[in-house]
């Protein structure tokens, strides 16, 4: 399985190629190298009650970029593709977190596209080569109880299908690979007279705060969806 899964990575490393040049050296270096950025592109919330907890529920669509050399993005794929630093990943999520304890199951299903043949070198990549689900808890209690914007997720990554060497087609792996993952959510905000986080919006710098809870770096514009700044999560796979 794992000679297949390479020539199926290969083939997908092909085809990145083909759209190394949008991907800017800033997203890069925000994703880092230890996994995946993901950014929250909108966001369609509602709310329910269960047992007498009111529940969030939300469904997100994620876009962003895994780090060469992690398991979304294979280092030695550089044979076909010398200039890439990252892959674009897309990804759809859905969660329920209790306004109690901020706490609540995450699942999805993720893809690793490419620039579809036809598509102009500026077309956003939106072809398929490694597809699979996602799922786990994430933990909110930060932002939900006490206003600070951080939040933490782990879970697995599945990966089920890749692209087919000979015609592009998914098709499924003879065995599915498992990639255990933690994750830090940062959510934007602005800061007031005093110092204190306050929700951001489109008209504001915004910032992002970092694990010492007193760093804040300020949000990119490729950050930015349709002015919006997104909520970012940052994944690292491991055990």
């Amino acid at each position: 399985m794992a000679k297949r899964f390479l020539r199926l990575a290969t083939l997908a490393l092909t085809l990145l190629a083909l759209s190394t040049t949008t991907h800017a050296a800033d997203r890069d270096d925000a994703t880092g190298t230890t996994g995946v950025t993901l950014y929250e592109v909108s966001e369609r919330v509602s709310f329910d009650q269960v047992q007498g907890v009111v529940l969030r529920n939300a469904i997100s669509p994620l876009q962003g970029f895994a780090a060469l050399g992690t398991p979304l993005c294979p280092s030695r794929l550089l044979i076909s593709a010398p200039q890439m630093r990252s892959c674009t990943v897309i990804a759809t999520g859905t969660d329920s977190v209790s306004t109690v304890t901020g706490t609540g199951p995450v699942s999805g299903t993720f893809d690793v596209v490419v620039n579809a043949p036809g598509n102009s070198d500026v077309h956003v990549p939106d072809l398929p080569v490694i597809s699979g689900t996602f799922s786990g808890t994430v933990d909110l209690s930060l932002a939900v109880l006490h206003r600070i914007p951080l939040g933490s997720i782990t879970g697995s990554f599945t990966i089920t299908q890749t692209a087919d060497p000979a015609t592009g087609v998914l098709v499924p792996l003879p065995q599915a690979i498992v990639l255990p993952f933690g994750g830090t959510f940062r959510m934007p905000f602005t800061l007031d007279a005093q110092g204190r986080f306050q929700r951001s919006d489109r008209d504001h710098a915004a910032f992002y705060l970092k694990d010492d809870l007193r760093t804040v770096v300020p949000v990119r514009a490729f950050e930015r969806s349709t002015g919006f700044p997104d909520v970012r999560l940052e994944v690292s796979f491991g055990s």
